[in-house]
């Protein structure tokens, strides 16, 4: 399947790429879903991004979107957003799902303020790591 879409990471002060942060300290099971999920997002058209694979959010958490999976028993919802440049989504928490509410409670809160500095300043994303293609 070809790549349809470039897929970024948020960037902190600090110059650490949070996402690849987060998959590092995961399980092996964890990583394999991850990358299961964005390989597949990354080549699907955005009609076609939708449950169960991924989920726009609403009110508060919009415009984020959560990538959707389950491992090892845990529902995984990493949050993104659409840009900064056409055809771009770019991570910006690695939130998760207990009890239909975001662990931790404030992800949104800090999505949105991440995805705000990257569009403030595109130095605050680099490309994901990992081969989609």
């Amino acid at each position: 399947m070809p790549v349809v879409w470039e897929v970024r990471c948020y960037v902190s002060d600090g110059g650490r790429d949070e996402i690849k942060d987060w998959y590092d300290e995961q399980p092996a099971k964890v990583q394999n879903k991850f990358f299961s999920r964005m390989r597949s997002l990354a080549g699907l058209g955005l009609d076609e991004w939708r449950v169960p694979l991924f989920r726009w959010l609403h009110d508060e958490c919009r415009p984020l979107g959560e990538v959707r999976f389950k491992a090892l028993g845990v529902q995984y919802r990493p949050l993104g957003f659409r840009g900064p440049k056409e055809r771009t989504f770019t991570l910006v928490f690695p939130a998760k799902e207990l009890n239909d509410k975001f662990v931790p409670k404030n992800a949104c809160t800090i999505g949105l303020a991440r995805m705000k500095e990257i569009q403030n300043d595109h130095s605050r994303s680099r490309p994901l790591w990992l081969r989609l293609e």
